[in-house]
């Protein structure tokens, strides 16, 4: 399949440095608005047959702005939702440092590491690769679109291209796209474009 994994636009959360994790909100700033329809231009020339989708708000308004005008149909899915941040959700990024030092970093050096009432970089990938490499099964080659989040997209490209889970040396920023081409025992990168996170 030709796969586009994307990132929500810029949301009023993200303006304040507040995490929302797997909880709702995050309605999308009007710069996210703006990133949203930049996006659905983008991709305007795609042949999308099928758009999976987070069921939290701002990835649901990132989906809908890209299938405006089109004949495909969403799929809300949870697997695609970001990690649950338990403890530490709704809390600043300077807050969740403060009342766990160094938890970021240690997720990351350790995928198995539960955050507080949370979960792990492991739960993320347990519940979301079978639904990617279900995608990646289908047939005829159809253009399929994941609208996600920042933890899950990255765990996400990692599983997929052999990066050790905990990496961050892959990010996306705010409604920006992947671009694979993914099928059983093939994966291929062809662009890791963050362009359109720079609308202001």
């Amino acid at each position: 399949m030709k796969f586009f994994l994307i990132r929500h636009a810029e949301t009023t959360a993200n303006t304040k440095t507040v995490i929302l994790g797997r909880k709702d909100g995050g309605e999308l700033s009007l710069r996210g608005r703006r990133q949203a329809k930049a996006l659905a231009k983008r991709l305007s020339k795609e042949k999308i047959s099928e758009i999976y989708c987070s069921t939290a708000n701002r990835a649901r308004q990132t989906a809908e702005e890209i299938m405006r005008g089109r004949d495909c149909e969403i799929f809300y899915c949870d697997e695609l939702q970001e990690i649950d941040m338990g403890d530490l959700e709704r809390l600043t990024h300077e807050e969740a440092e403060k009342r766990c030092p160094s938890i970021f970093n240690e997720i990351s050096a350790d995928p198995k590491k539960r955050i507080p009432g949370g979960e792990s970089v492991r739960d993320v990938q347990q519940r979301v690769m079978p639904l990617i490499e279900k995608l990646a099964r289908k047939e005829g080659n159809p253009t399929i679109v994941a609208v996600g989040h920042s933890i899950v997209n990255r765990v996400i490209l990692n599983s997929l291209l052999g990066i050790p889970l905990g990496s961050k040396a892959l990010k996306q920023k705010n409604c920006c796209i992947a671009m694979l081409d993914a099928k059983p025992g093939l994966v291929q990168l062809y662009t890791l474009d963050n362009s359109i996170h720079a609308i202001k």
